[in-house]
């Protein structure tokens, strides 16, 4: 039915406003610069390497096989492949918010599309219980009591340490003792849960709770602090000092496996597809089908 009221909608505007559009003149440190301060991420740090060799050059500019011969280059001089893979991501998360915020000229395309990324050996991490309970209590011996309250929220649910620092308090449900994560790696919401233990620690650590900001806000307003230094002071004091933050997905997803969730709710719970899941802690689900078929076997004798 054709819409003859009072608002019509004027199609031909829109496509001439779109014609219109004048792609902004950033070079691509000037681009990572305004991601980095509009999302309080750390990516000009990650790509720090990468702006030293093309940062001048315009953002639209870089092409796909630059890319390439940068991220193949760190390889040969020996960078684990899964560093230029976390670089190429985060720049091409860089790329794809210019992108929906209309500041890259119109059909822009990120280079960092169709870069073929390299394979990496599967890292797998053995915590005992006793390790982690461990972890647990060294960290509240640390001037910071807010450390304990991340340590403690990373082993509870598998979180990226990314997804904690964003964090702000209107996330926070005490309550239901849940996280609120709007937006993930993947793209879509997530709840991260914890236990009634780190529950009452938070509210020991955090009496006064702000109604907004960052829960673990740094120094600089709006900006969140980063806890590499203490983890790596706290597992060097228990003794493993190759543990990473996040190993601590490793220790959940495992953790769940082994008590027979299946892999599509850890995968769920974990913000990763049930592929990624199976790839690295497929073993273990097996092992637990397999135990639980066995269970039902009957002795003959």
């Amino acid at each position: 039915m054709r819409n003859t009221g009072k608002f019509q909608l004027d199609l031909t505007a829109a496509l001439h406003a779109c014609d219109a559009h004048e792609p902004t003149s950033l070079t691509l440190n000037e681009l990572v610069r305004a991601y980095d301060a509009r999302h309080c991420k750390a990516e000009l740090m990650r790509l720090k390497k990468w702006l030293y060799a093309l940062g001048s050059v315009s953002a639209w500019e870089v092409t796909r096989d630059q890319l390439a011969i940068c991220a193949k280059a760190m390889v040969d001089q020996g960078y684990k492949p899964s560093s230029p893979n976390r670089d190429l991501s985060a720049l091409g998360t860089v790329y794809k918010w210019a992108i929906a915020e209309r500041l890259s000229p119109r059909g822009f395309e990120s280079p960092t599309r169709g870069i073929k990324r390299f394979r990496e050996g599967i890292r797998r991490v053995y915590v005992t219980p006793q390790e982690v309970q461990a972890l647990r209590d060294g960290s509240l011996g640390f001037q910071d009591r807010r450390f304990s309250v991340f340590v403690n929220l990373v082993l509870d649910t598998g979180a990226r340490k990314g997804e904690l620092y964003d964090r702000r308090w209107s996330d926070v449900d005490l309550q239901s003792r849940t996280v609120l994560l709007p937006t993930t790696k993947n793209g879509k919401p997530r709840v991260l849960h914890f236990s009634p233990e780190t529950l009452k620690l938070l509210m020991r650590v955090f009496p006064l709770r702000p109604n907004a900001g960052l829960v673990f806000e740094g120094r600089v307003p709006g900006q969140p602090i980063d806890y590499r230094a203490a983890w790596k002071k706290l597992t060097t004091q228990v003794g493993r000092a190759d543990l990473h933050v996040h190993d601590s997905r490793h220790i959940v997803a495992a953790g769940m496996l082994r008590q027979g969730i299946s892999i599509a709710v850890a995968a769920q719970a974990m913000g990763n597809s049930p592929a990624v899941l199976a790839t690295r802690y497929g073993h273990l689900e097996t092992r637990t089908l397999h135990e639980a078929v066995a269970s039902t076997w009957t002795n003959p004798n």
